[in-house]
């Protein structure tokens, strides 16, 4: 709104102006008064208020071009030049001369001499004031009052001095004249002056006086209420009065009494109207408050009652909070812990490095670290920390999970893990060993049917075999202790050299290569890699169309490279392919196709891939084919990159 305020001000003077100077050079009258009962507005005022608004508009936007600011800023400067010209001219001249006969002279009349046209020296005085103003929009501040708000202030306080004049004189003059002679300012002249010179403050509603009146402030609230009332009050009252004196409804002599009365009434009943306004307001504040203390209590019992141990820490590393989780698992009363060092509670403090491998739990964003309880024992703990809202950024809630228990369950999955690799693995060996031995007899003893029957026991095995390494891969990724093999390879080779390796010959003519400029070297375990690389080729043949061709992508973004795999299969609904990378999750289509499998394979390689630091993802729709993504950096990261950007960016 004041924005808009700024541009109807520029309009409404450029506007004034220019018909003003019509009217004079064709000796319309309407035009050059504005209206047929109002007065003559000088020549030199029209031109100065066109271009004022000229300036002002010029100066509107808050970064205008180069030659914009020169020429709004050249207008201005000559509109506090015509102002100060106009000033000398009415001293020496008396107003009935100089240069509005000049201007006369430009329209083909001689001499100036139009009745009823008195000079005003504050005309002369505004555009002075609003011309520098104008120059010096720019040079404002949010805090402060600036030159241009001062200029703009005394500008406004002379056109209201002529708008008070033209109004309230006839408040104590003893004759009735008629209402619209001029006695100082004509009321249009006055009225596009004070409208300029509002426009000026509210050009930058952002710096000084105005940003004061535009902020969400209890100054702010009170003063956009007062200082329109404080301000067209007074001349709405003596405009009220004269018409009722001059229609008769109000003799002479109770013009000035009533006017005092009623300002003085005005003003107690603006006290009580800021009164009112500050009560409201103050109400607001106090109901505000308790809202917050109510918030804040219940935040607290929520912190209180959680299952794990959290304590807030301001910026400089202090403990604000602690809940009581914290006290059983630190052994401190939590007063004992206020205002304390949070490395009482984790000696290499929160930001310290991360005792975590490279799984899942980095991903996720906890860091693995040593507490130490009151007593000297040690705790492990994961720490996680968020911003506390509505406090400064430093201010943290840091939760501090107990991982003890973790600890003891990934200790049992690892015995686990042996007891399958010792007792399932060695008689699965033996058994197809034995089956080996059992097919070469058969074969020799030319028995074909039983040789068959061999050769199923074999495969089975092979198909158990397989699971199994599934189940142990599997589990040692999410155990988070597998040891990347980094070494530096050229993936586009890796590539090719996986598709001759791993690909059936009778389907290697299906895929297609695609590589983008060559990238440097990606660190990597080439073993594991190989075995995502495969998962997903393998998927590419077993849904996709015989004969249909398969893409395969190698391209950087950012600093990751990025391969996929397209196929032209069927495509995936939008529930199977959010679910696809989960454990034993399989797909109808894979259920009918693959009764065998696990629901692993796409699994461990979204395992793998975050082990590389790095984001697997899949897009598809039905009938539409599938592309499977995976990234992985081209640098070996030091901390878990922001893989979700990353996928937009590669999709």
């Amino acid at each position: 709104m004041v924005r808009a305020l700024a541009r109807s001000s520029a309009a409404a003077s450029c506007m004034v102006g220019l018909l003003v100077l019509v009217g004079w050079a064709l000796d319309v009258m309407v035009l050059k008064s504005m209206g047929a009962a109002l007065p003559a507005m000088r020549p030199s005022a029209a031109l100065g208020l066109m271009l004022g608004g000229a300036a002002l508009g010029l100066r509107l936007p808050a970064t205008p071009g180069l030659f914009r600011h020169r020429l709004g800023t050249a207008l201005a400067l000559a509109t506090a030049l015509l102002g100060a010209v106009s000033l000398v001219d009415g001293v020496i001249t008396g107003g009935n001369g100089g240069l509005d006969a000049l201007f006369l002279r430009a329209f083909g009349e001689q001499g100036f001499a139009p009745p009823g046209v008195a000079s005003s020296p504050l005309t002369a005085l505004c555009l002075m004031l609003l011309g520098p103003a104008l120059a010096l929009v720019d040079r404002g501040h949010p805090q402060r009052l600036s030159w241009s708000d001062a200029l703009v202030a005394l500008a406004l306080m002379a056109a209201l001095t002529g708008l008070n004049s033209f109004l309230l004189g006839p408040l104590v003059t003893p004759a009735a004249a008629p209402f619209f002679q001029e006695r100082s300012m004509g009321l249009h002249t006055t009225c596009v002056l004070m409208l300029l010179g509002v426009g000026t403050l509210c050009a930058r509603p952002e710096l000084g006086l105005m940003a004061r009146l535009t902020r969400d402030t209890l100054g702010g609230f009170v003063a956009r209420r007062l200082v329109p009332v404080t301000l067209l009050g007074p001349p709405v009252l003596g405009l009220t009065l004269v018409l009722m004196h001059l229609t008769g409804g109000l003799s002479h002599d109770a013009k000035l009494p009533l006017f005092a009365t009623v300002v003085a009434a005005g003003g107690a009943t603006l006290v009580l109207l800021a009164a009112r306004a500050l009560d409201m307001l103050d109400t607001e504040r106090m109901r505000a408050t308790a809202a917050l203390e109510a918030s804040e209590e219940r935040f607290r019992t929520f912190l209180d009652t959680a299952p794990d141990p959290m304590v807030v820490v301001d910026g400089a590393g202090r403990v604000r909070f602690a809940n009581a989780e914290a006290e059983r698992v630190f052994g401190y009363r939590r007063e004992a812990l206020l205002g304390r060092e949070v490395e009482l509670l984790v000696p290499e403090g929160l930001h310290g490095p991360s005792t975590a491998g490279e799984g899942p739990e980095r991903a996720a964003g906890g860091r693995l670290v040593s507490g130490q309880r009151q007593d000297g024992t040690s705790v492990p703990l994961e720490v996680r920390l968020s911003p506390l809202e509505g406090e400064d950024d430093a201010t943290r809630i840091a939760i501090l999970r107990d991982v003890t228990e973790r600890r003891d369950l990934e200790k049992l999955r690892e015995e686990y893990v042996g007891l399958i690799s010792h007792d399932l693995r060695n008689p699965l060996n033996t058994i197809n060993l034995r089956a080996h031995l059992l097919q070469r007899a058969l074969h020799e003893r030319k028995l074909e049917r039983e040789g068959h029957m061999a050769q199923a026991i074999i495969h089975n095995v092979e198909w158990m075999s397989t699971m199994i390494e599934e189940l142990l891969e599997g589990s040692r990724l999410e155990s988070g202790r597998v040891t990347l093999r980094r070494e530096a390879h050229d993936l586009g080779r890796f590539l090719a050299e996986v598709l001759e390796r791993d690909v059936p010959p009778d389907a290697r003519e299906r895929f297609r290569l695609h590589l983008a400029d060559p990238l440097p070297p990606v660190p990597m375990d080439a073993a594991r890699l190989e075995r995502v690389v495969t998962n997903l080729l393998t998927n590419a043949i077993k849904y996709s169309p015989k004969g249909t061709p398969v893409d395969v992508r190698l391209a950087a973004v950012h600093d990751h490279a990025v391969v996929s795999v397209t196929n032209q299969g069927t495509g995936l609904s939008p529930r199977d392919a959010a679910r696809l990378f989960d454990k034993y999750y399989r797909t109808e289509d894979g259920r009918s196709q693959d009764g065998k499998g696990l629901g692993l394979g796409l699994y461990i390689s979204r395992l793998i891939v975050e082990a590389h630091s790095g984001h697997i993802w899949v897009e598809s729709e039905p009938d539409r084919g599938v592309t499977f993504f995976f990234s992985v950096p081209l640098e070996a990261p030091s901390a878990p990159p922001e893989s979700q950007p990353l996928r937009q960016r590669a999709s």
